[in-house]
């Protein structure tokens, strides 16, 4: 095409030259299509690009082949990477799609471990209550057994529990005080306790206090005797003066079978009907009454 144009635009300028220079008639017209062939020519050779020519009092004429041509292979181009660059379009959305999947199974997972951990912490709760519960009623069944067994603390521990509401086993304490009590209330009670007097030791005029050292250190069957001898044979010392002794037994001895024989031998001298081993009712009645025993 653009040989063509400059094939046009020669030969137009040859024949309008030589159509001048001899002596030829319409040499306006032919200059005019002289014009218009170099026009052409112009238009042929420049085909392809983008650019407007202006005639006076004509017009404009676009030759925008070129351009398009371009615009055309820029337009293939984007669109050849659009299709190159869909596949990686697509592979995001289906990592996407996966991620979103992935954090929807993790949630549901995280759902399902949280309800796990709190059946497992409420399982180990029960568990911790029922070992706790187990424990508290071990450490019962261990002090009713030891209160059985002549261990005033056991027993202290047993009469504290059965006055406390907020023991669990309150009651069953309660029970265990009464069996205890009763087992050291027998029917038949034992008598003639024989004491080891030290030699050259007449304990017919031992003094309270000393009678009190002898006790507190003499084994348990020998405190029984000292109180024994002391209710029984020592009438010389007042009332009141053995009965105090019997109380500071009461408050103070570790076994419950010598505070048996002082409980029963206070209850002889107060008549306050209480069992032998109800030692706090007889010291509240000691405190109550006391002043009263001559």
């Amino acid at each position: 095409m653009k040989i063509l144009g400059i094939l046009i635009i020669i030969n137009s300028l040859v024949v309008t030259g030589y159509w001048i220079s001899g002596e030829h008639q319409h040499k306006g017209w032919v200059m005019f299509i002289c014009f218009l062939a170099v026009f052409v020519g112009m238009f042929f050779t420049l085909h392809g690009r983008a650019i407007e020519i202006i005639l006076p009092k004509i017009g404009s004429i676009k030759a925008a082949a070129e351009q398009v041509t371009a615009d055309a292979n820029e337009v293939s181009e984007i669109k050849e990477r659009i299709k190159a660059q869909s596949a990686t379009i697509d592979l995001i959305a289906k990592e996407a799609t996966d991620a979103k999947r992935l954090v929807e199974d993790l949630s549901r997972k995280n759902s399902e471990a949280e309800e796990k951990l709190s059946k497992l912490d409420k399982s180990i709760q029960d568990g911790n209550r029922a070992v706790k519960e187990l424990q508290g009623y071990t450490q019962f069944n261990s002090t009713v057994l030891a209160a059985q067994n002549d261990d005033r603390q056991a027993y202290d521990q047993l009469w504290t529990w059965s006055e406390d509401t907020s023991f669990p086993f309150q009651r069953a304490a309660a029970r265990a005080v009464q069996t205890v009590m009763d087992q050291h209330n027998p029917a038949m009670v034992r008598g003639g306790f024989t004491v080891s007097w030290n030699e050259g030791v007449d304990p017919q005029k031992l003094t309270l206090p000393e009678l009190w050292q002898a006790y507190k250190g003499a084994p348990a069957h020998i405190r029984i005797g000292i109180l024994e001898f002391l209710w029984e044979k020592r009438t010389d010392i007042s009332k009141k003066n053995r009965l105090q002794f019997l109380t500071d037994v009461l408050r103070s001895d570790e076994s419950l079978r010598v505070i048996e024989y002082a409980g029963r031998y206070f209850a002889q001298g107060t008549d306050d009907k209480l069992k032998p081993i109800a030692i706090d009712p007889h010291l509240k009645w000691w405190e109550e009454n006391k002043d009263s025993i001559e």
